[in-house]
């Protein structure tokens, strides 16, 4: 607006420099100061003396600059000569773009006030829209939207994760570590981690919302993760009887480096406030220990669970293996080494053998990971073009047939 008042005052300048230019040489009194002199009643005198003031004769040309300007032209005050016309030809070109971009820019900063309270009414009608169309029954639909409801005042419809997915990995680390810091600060389990730990860590971390009543964990769910409150107020629950209420930065779930199997809960878990919880998958942490395992020993010796959900009366799920080969007289599970590896604890001891056995079959019968280099780059990647080596078909071959021989006497037995 502050600009739009400047031009107008520019243009003014002009208008009132036209009029006073022409009036001495016109052939009779129709510029448009000549006709402000009349209306007031305040006439010109020889030599260009007298006239209407300083003062009217500003307010007239600002007026008349701005009644063109915003296309409105009452014509009170309207051009006569040529050259007056050709000015005001110019200010209305000029009147209708800044008409155009300085309203539509207000009218754009209006409507920006109001964008966060229409995506929530768009997003929860495509909520009401989805309950009403899968017909939720009520119980169901009001914890649909209070979650919604909570979500939405936590995060203000951010989508995190559509958010990070366009940055590199570095920046996602500095921002996931800058969103954990107060978990990472006050968690003393963390207190030993290196930065590079710590932001591989933030990197796993999920944050997840639960309002009052919401069940977080069922009895006889596969824990598949460990929780972390960050605030709020939960209860665990068995057979309807309060075991626990846990508050901020208390931690449940089950410790993954203790036991090879995941265990299943023996609690359910509910919030009693509005919660707001840092939840990391199995996986991802054992994936981490992994990559550092100088702070293994010192998650487990410091990760104190408030309250374990593990029923020791249930059997435990095996999880998916991967082996990871390094070399003939080391093996790794889920990327943790095993006791053959400095001292660092192993998380399979219990199955150790059958561990060793299949991996050592995968790894000898060539099935498993397809290793690639650059030698082999451009070529055809099948297996009758591998060169594997003279001496290793003949030992493949000899085996075959030895197992074949074999075969065939147990047949006859």
């Amino acid at each position: 607006m502050a600009t739009f008042a400047l031009i107008a005052h520019w243009m003014a300048c002009i208008w009132y420099a036209i009029g006073n230019a022409e009036r001495p040489i016109l052939h009779g009194p129709i510029g448009w100061l000549d006709i402000l002199a009349q209306d007031t009643h305040q006439p010109y005198g020889p030599n260009n003396t007298g006239g209407p003031s300083i003062r009217s004769r500003y307010v007239t040309a600002l007026y008349f600059t701005f009644t063109s300007l915003t296309s409105v032209g009452f014509g009170n005050v309207a051009p006569n000569t040529d050259a007056e016309k050709i000015f005001t030809i110019c200010v209305m070109l000029a009147g209708s773009l800044m008409y155009a971009s300085i309203f539509g820019n207000v009218s754009a900063i209006i409507q920006r006030l109001y964008s966060g309270t229409a995506r929530y009414h768009t997003q929860m009608l495509r909520v009401r829209e989805f309950i009403r169309f899968h017909q939720i029954p009520n119980p169901l639909r009001q914890r649909l939207e209070e979650y919604f409801q909570h979500a939405w005042t936590y995060t203000n419809g951010i989508d995190m994760n559509s958010v990070l997915k366009g940055f590199p990995e570095c920046l996602q680390a500095d921002i996931c570590l800058h969103l954990n810091r107060n978990l990472l600060q006050n968690c003393s389990v963390f207190d030993g981690a290196s930065p590079g730990c710590l932001r591989a860590l933030s990197l796993k971390f999920k944050t997840t919302h639960a309002p009052p009543g919401d069940t977080l964990v069922h009895r006889g769910d596969v824990l598949t993760s460990l929780y972390f409150i960050s605030r709020g107020s939960i209860e665990i629950l068995r057979d309807d009887n309060v075991m626990a209420i846990l508050g901020k930065y208390d931690i449940f779930g089950e410790n993954p480096c203790l036991h090879p199997t995941l265990g299943k809960s023996s609690c359910n878990v509910r919030a009693l406030t509005y919660c707001d919880l840092h939840k990391i998958h199995r996986d991802d942490l054992l994936d981490v220990l992994e990559m550092y395992p100088e702070f293994y020993n010192h998650f487990l010796n410091n990760l104190e669970i408030t309250f374990n959900l593990r029923d020791d009366e249930q059997t435990g799920v095996i999880p998916r293996r991967s082996f990871y080969p390094k070399d003939k007289d080391s093996r790794y599970f889920r990327g943790v080494p095993s006791t053959r590896s400095n001292g660092v604890s192993s998380r399979g001891n219990s199955v150790n053998g059958r561990q060793e056995s299949q991996y050592s079959d995968e790894s000898e019968s060539g099935h498993g990971i397809l290793e690639f280099n650059t030698d082999k780059a451009g070529q055809d990647v099948t297996p009758l073009n591998l060169d594997f080596g003279e001496e290793k078909r003949r030992s493949s071959t000899l085996n075959s047939i030895t197992g074949r021989i074999f075969y065939d006497y147990l047949e006859t037995q």
